[in-house]
């Protein structure tokens, strides 16, 4: 029974799948996940996505995200969220503005103009989130769609 020590397909050296019914949720090799609960871990290549058995059999190639596509989708959600906090708060400045001008007592109409130049100074914030949350989508189909189709990246190079 003799490990591998590095990736056959990239070279780099391969880590332990933790948690792999987790990892493998949701793709078709959820199955060999499960029985290495069982037979022994799965080893992966964090560059190409490689999976290997214990043996150091291949079982496949592009199954894993990559480290790259773990930190983009991370990225993403957080520009996201941050997209969606701006958002909300362009819709509370500008039902603020909406409540001091029609609302029962007579407010101040610089009250009115501060609560409204709120909202529209946060458009801007929430334009510049929601253009990098798109980049990150779209940088991570990419990068998964060349991890699926073989394309072996080198860190920091794009196909």
């Amino acid at each position: 029974m003799s490990r591998l020590e590095r990736c056959e397909r990239c070279g780099h050296s391969l880590d332990l799948l933790r948690k792999p019914l987790r990892r493998l949720r949701w793709s078709r090799y959820w199955w060999e996940g499960a029985k290495s609960l069982l037979t022994g871990p799965l080893w992966v290549c964090s560059q190409c996505g490689a999976m290997y058995s214990t043996e150091g059999d291949l079982v496949a190639a592009g199954a894993i995200e990559t480290d790259a596509e773990r930190r983009l989708d991370v990225y993403r959600k957080d520009m996201a969220y941050l997209r969606d906090s701006f958002g909300g708060l362009i819709i509370a400045a500008e039902l603020v503005a909406l409540w001091l001008g029609l609302g029962p007592s007579g407010a101040d109409i610089l009250q009115v103009v501060i609560a409204g130049s709120v909202g529209a100074v946060s458009f801007v914030p929430f334009t510049y989130f929601g253009q990098k949350a798109r980049t990150a989508k779209r940088d991570l189909k990419r990068l998964r769609q060349a991890r699926r189709s073989g394309e072996i990246l080198r860190s920091g190079t794009t196909p």
